[in-house]
């Protein structure tokens, strides 16, 4: 049995699934923030199942890319469930995630003039500052790599593909540059549904899934998140040439310190807005 935690986005997830069964999902797009949702709906599907946190085999996360805030959330959460049971953690791509959405392509693609069509599935989120976060999908395989890139290069690059090839998107950046897209892209392409369109816990406890039958788990401790490109503050940090407080170069007189306000007041502290959920500036190009 797995627990799935997307919190990647807007919407915050959770699924339940045994054995490739979806058991009960929930899903939120209320203006709510994942830390007000996350455990809620956790315990609500335990309640509702009748399953608990003991039972679990391991937990799978959404580890990026998308909020930095909304990851931080989701993998805290999990690690919260996971410590007490010494449940595994698996790290699942948002962008894997949003692709499994569409496991039936040809139900997408229907308007393709041939069932033996090439489909690429190009999940897009809103990264901001005009780029996508994106990664192209054949067969739920991954083509390339998962990466940032300027919605007019992903245009560009995509306009240069065999015209035999199908594009399928979805994801956060469709309502955002569905209009654009439309407008530029030469190739046969089409968007997914409503249904699929957003992240979903469910499908990221079924990659979890295939991933527990390999054995690719990590502990609490080895959990990472992938955020593709770095926080908007530590690039401002970076550009600045300032860096992370260290304690035991910067003050380690500071560590002979034995009372407790004393203490808390020595701790490492990164520099930085720690309310950065990667949304960013969202100018849009000129001719959209």
């Amino acid at each position: 049995m797995i627990l799935g935690i997307d919190s990647s986005g807007k919407t915050a997830s959770v699924a339940l699934i045994d054995q490739g069964v979806v058991l009960a999902e929930y899903q939120t797009n209320i203006g709510l923030t994942h830390s007000q949702t996350l455990l809620p709906m956790v315990a609500e599907i335990f309640s509702r199942t009748g399953h608990t946190a003991d039972e679990l085999e391991a937990i799978a996360v959404s580890s990026g890319p998308g909020s930095f805030t909304g990851l931080r959330i989701g993998a805290a959460t999990a690690k919260g469930l996971a410590l007490p049971y010494n449940i595994p953690l698996i790290e699942v791509s948002t962008l894997a995630g949003l692709a499994a959405n569409t496991t039936d392509l040809f139900n997408d693609v229907s308007n393709c003039s041939a069932a033996e069509t090439t489909v690429y599935v190009h999940p897009i989120m809103d990264a901001r500052r005009q780029q996508v976060y994106t990664a192209a999908y054949h067969n739920n395989r991954l083509i390339g790599e998962e990466e940032a890139i300027g919605i007019d290069e992903l245009i560009r690059r995509l306009n240069q593909e065999d015209s035999n090839i199908h594009h399928l998107f979805l994801g956060d950046a469709v309502p955002v540059y569905k209009d654009y897209l439309v407008k530029n892209l030469t190739v046969p392409f089409r968007f997914a549904g409503p249904q699929n369109m957003l992240q979903r816990a469910s499908s990221i406890a079924l990659l979890g899934e295939k991933e527990l039958a390999l054995g690719n788990t990590v502990s609490s401790a080895d959990f990472r998140l992938s955020y593709i490109r770095k926080p908007q503050a530590e690039r401002e940090k970076e550009a600045a040439g300032l860096r992370e407080f260290d304690i035991t170069h910067d003050a380690p007189e500071l560590l002979k310190k034995h009372n407790t306000e004393d203490r808390l007041q020595a701790q490492n502290y990164a520099i930085g807005d720690h309310n950065d959920n990667g949304y960013e500036d969202n100018t849009v190009p000129e001719n959209l």
